[in-house]
């Protein structure tokens, strides 16, 4: 015989697997195009986080936006983008969970000539708020880091054309 709350509890939990899942891409996506309504939505209002093992922390929305945003602006020749896996999700209650997150960040600053690549952890709480989950609280600790010199390196990329035009070493692959 089918225990049907069992079955109800795992679809339920399941669903908040995929729900978290996709908020968390959501985030990254947002703040690779700079999207700041998509990103603002992601948060919760008390929104706490400490990224690069602390050194940003922040425990206002606002002031987390604007760093974000500002941080990964297009128009600032900046090219970054995250991708997200690998997750350990918790659920702690129907409202509540933790996860953590194996993450690649590669930031391409095309005005200062440098590439910064990173592999990280996140470790990440969420809060279910009138149906939707956000996150509460987010950061990440390193485990390496490494900055690339563009001026000094050949590189063969495709890529938008501000980033392969003359200097900075570039130049589109064939």
């Amino acid at each position: 015989m089918v225990d049907l709350e069992e079955l109800e509890r795992q679809v339920a939990e399941l669903r908040a697997f995929e729900e978290i899942k996709s908020l968390k891409y959501r985030y990254f996506r947002a703040m690779t195009y700079s999207d700041y309504d998509t990103l603002k939505e992601t948060l919760t209002e008390d929104v706490v986080t400490s990224y690069s093992d602390g050194e940003y922390v922040f425990a206002d929305r606002e002031k987390l936006l604007t760093f974000l945003i500002d941080s990964h602006d297009p128009d600032a020749q900046i090219i970054a983008y995250w991708m997200a896996g690998m997750p350990e999700i918790t659920l702690e209650t129907e409202r509540s969970a933790t996860a953590i997150w194996a993450m690649y960040h590669s930031f391409f600053n095309k005005a200062q000539g440098f590439v910064d690549e990173m592999f990280v952890y996140y470790d990440d709480r969420y809060r279910r708020e009138d149906g939707i989950w956000r996150i509460s609280e987010t950061g990440y600790t390193r485990v390496i880091n490494q900055i690339l010199d563009r001026r000094e390196m050949p590189y063969k990329m495709k890529a938008p054309s501000w980033a392969v035009e003359s200097g900075g070493g570039l130049s589109l692959g064939s």
